[in-house]
């Protein structure tokens, strides 16, 4: 049994703006880091990562950890620490303030921990699920999978 220990990582967002005029704002997730005194050494997603199409006014919502342990004396566990699972959405309102990135992407962060208590909700478009260390789907449709998409480097 380690000692766990919130690291904050880096904190955004982190705004990427194409050529067209395409911008999508995003954060990185947190991290729980356990070990680091004694025990087996673990890293953790905690809370959840949020993807901002500030043009088309989407946004996708990524929750990084299921793992639930419950009890004192007889605990259980549930869930999976690697899983993500999440929704792109039609948003109801999505503004480039100081209050909106502060909430979203500030070290004081409101963690979505459940998707159903999303309040900005407009209209679903479809989920995402998979692990951060083996694969990813969207809408079910397999985009990413550690064991088949093996990274190439291109020669200068």
């Amino acid at each position: 049994m380690g000692a766990n220990n919130l690291i904050s990582g880096l904190r955004g967002p982190v705004n990427i703006v194409f050529e067209d005029g395409q911008h999508i704002r995003f954060g990185y997730p947190s991290y729980k880091l356990g070990g680091t005194v004694m025990g087996d050494r673990t890293i953790e997603g905690y809370g959840c990562c949020i993807f901002e199409d500030l043009t088309n006014k989407r946004k996708a919502v990524i929750l990084t950890n299921s793992f639930k342990k419950t009890g004192w004396i007889r605990s259980s566990s549930t869930g999976s620490k690697d899983e993500i699972s999440g929704i792109i959405y039609d948003a109801k309102h999505i503004t480039g303030d100081k209050e909106s990135i502060k909430r979203n992407y500030g070290k004081d962060m409101d963690h979505v921990h459940d998707l159903k208590h999303l309040k900005d909700v407009k209209k679903e478009i479809c989920a995402i699920e998979g692990s951060w260390l083996y694969n990813l789907y969207i809408d079910g449709k397999k985009y990413w999978d550690v064991d088949e998409l093996v990274p190439t480097r291109q020669k200068p």
